[in-house]
């Protein structure tokens, strides 16, 4: 971390600066959630297929794992200043695309340009606050910050459900194009000048880059299309090109990945690989109780995305307290406590039938949140400490690419069930009894997934021991 104080500016300018990025960052998870309420309006816009239209949010989400670790060393090369700007930039004009899209491919791509929006924003936005802030005021400006992800993923089923029902999906995307562009101009005016490295950083891993982006391609659209033996072969030659990936950025002299930070630091490696689990477990969540709500349960966007709103409220009340706690316990105690609750919530909705009752479906929603809030803050701080402050940044870097590709494996696991399940079948009344097959079965192997992510919490081994 650079140790030299931050510059000083007026009060009114900080603030800029803080509503410039958190406008930035409410966008990226707010398209993520809003978008799933209003996936099943795609599919019967287009004539999709249910696991086809899943491609919509992981095109996004697989942009942004291929681009984000690149984009960080890119941005420490350049300024960050610069990436934060083009990245705003690249998400107004792909959603305002994806707003205008004509057909499913179009839409498609646009996200995927998304993506690569989001990448650079997640890979500037917190460094910008901690360059500009002073140091006594970096972890709550950073803490405000976060809490935004939070309210962004409360906000979009709600806002997304009520907007796609009253005016269509594409509502959707052209509010989030708006906020980009209103994020832009307090960005580009207040937002002071960064300078690079330049080559003092060494050259650019684009071997590694390669290695990394064509692996999780790969396996991403292998795992779309099991049972087929071509979705296997590229799934299993994604998962060797991952394995490469490691292998590679473990010799290389300036790694995209600081796969060295694994070396010997057991809290470091078992905490990220916690964080992988839980994403993997818990994202797709909106994307299968979407489609239970409208498709088996025949209920509006709204109405869907007024009940999808418990999860993210309650982790957005849990996560300040746990994140206290963790100061004053083992970080590990919590996290593993948190990890057993999402588990047993993930195996009630794994008993969903065709008239569960809501209350019911919003008490489950209640426990994964509140489990969920329970992990995320101390295996986090188990993330940070486990590493010298100088550091940090490589801790958090590490911890967004586990959260970004989570959530990718967590959208391919359940378009691989949908495939297997239903098949190239179209979305509609006929598929009823096979998508709640789908969704139970993608929640039974999300409430395994927690198993494994319980027993890697448990066993990190105690912070303060260290």
């Amino acid at each position: 971390m650079d140790s030299r104080s931050p510059p000083s500016f007026s009060r009114k300018r900080l603030r800029a600066i803080l509503i410039a990025s958190s406008a930035a960052t409410f966008i990226l998870p707010f398209i993520g959630s809003a978008i799933n309420i209003a996936l099943p309006l795609i599919a019967a816009e287009f004539m999709v297929d249910a696991d086809l239209v899943g491609w919509i949010p992981t095109a996004y989400l697989l942009a942004s794992a291929i681009f984000l670790i690149p984009f960080g060393r890119i941005a420490d090369t350049l300024g960050q200043r610069q990436i934060f700007l083009i990245g705003i930039l690249v998400m107004a004009v792909s959603l305002g695309g994806a707003a205008l899209s004509p057909g499913f491919w179009p839409l498609f791509g646009m996200m995927f340009a998304a993506g690569i929006g989001s990448a650079m924003i997640y890979a500037t936005g917190i460094a910008l606050l901690t360059m500009n802030y002073p140091l006594r005021e970096r972890g709550t400006v950073i803490g405000i910050n976060t809490s935004i992800i939070y309210i962004a993923l409360s906000a979009g089923p709600f806002i997304g459900g009520i907007i796609s029902g009253a005016f269509g999906w594409r509502a959707v995307f052209a509010l989030a194009a708006g906020i980009a562009v209103l994020s832009f101009i307090p960005g580009v005016r207040d937002i002071p000048a960064t300078r690079g490295t330049g080559r003092q950083g060494g050259r650019f891993d684009y071997p590694g880059a390669l290695i990394y982006a064509s692996a999780l391609i790969l396996l991403i659209t292998g795992l779309s299309r099991i049972p087929d033996l071509q979705g296997g072969l590229l799934a299993a030659a994604g998962t060797a090109g991952l394995g490469a990936f490691l292998w590679w950025e473990a010799r290389v002299q300036n790694p995209i990945f600081a796969v060295r930070a694994f070396a010997g630091n057991r809290i470091f490696t078992y905490s990220n690989i916690a964080a992988l689990i839980s994403y993997a477990a818990t994202f797709a969540i909106g994307f299968l109780l979407s489609f239970y709500l409208q498709g088996v349960r025949g209920f509006s966007p709204g109405f869907a995305g007024i009940i999808l709103i418990t999860q993210p409220a309650v982790m957005t009340l849990v996560v300040i307290f746990s994140g206290r706690l963790s100061d004053r316990v083992e970080p590990r105690i919590p996290a593993t406590a948190g990890m057993a609750i999402v588990a047993g919530g993930l195996a009630g909705f794994a008993l969903l039938g065709p008239n569960t009752s809501l209350p019911v479906v919003a008490g489950l929603l209640i426990v994964v949140g509140c489990g969920f809030g329970i992990f995320s803050s101390p295996n986090m701080n188990s993330i940070i400490s486990a590493l010298p402050d100088h550091a940090a940044g490589v801790a958090s870097a590490t911890a967004a690419t586990m959260r970004v590709v989570g959530q990718m494996l967590s959208m391919a696991i359940a378009m691989m069930i949908f495939s297997i399940v239903i098949g190239g079948v179209e979305f509609g009344p006929a598929v009823t009894g096979e998508l709640l097959l789908a969704v139970q079965v993608c929640f039974a192997i999300c409430a395994g997934l927690c198993g494994a992510g319980i027993w890697f919490s448990a066993a990190r081994g105690n912070l303060r021991d260290e």
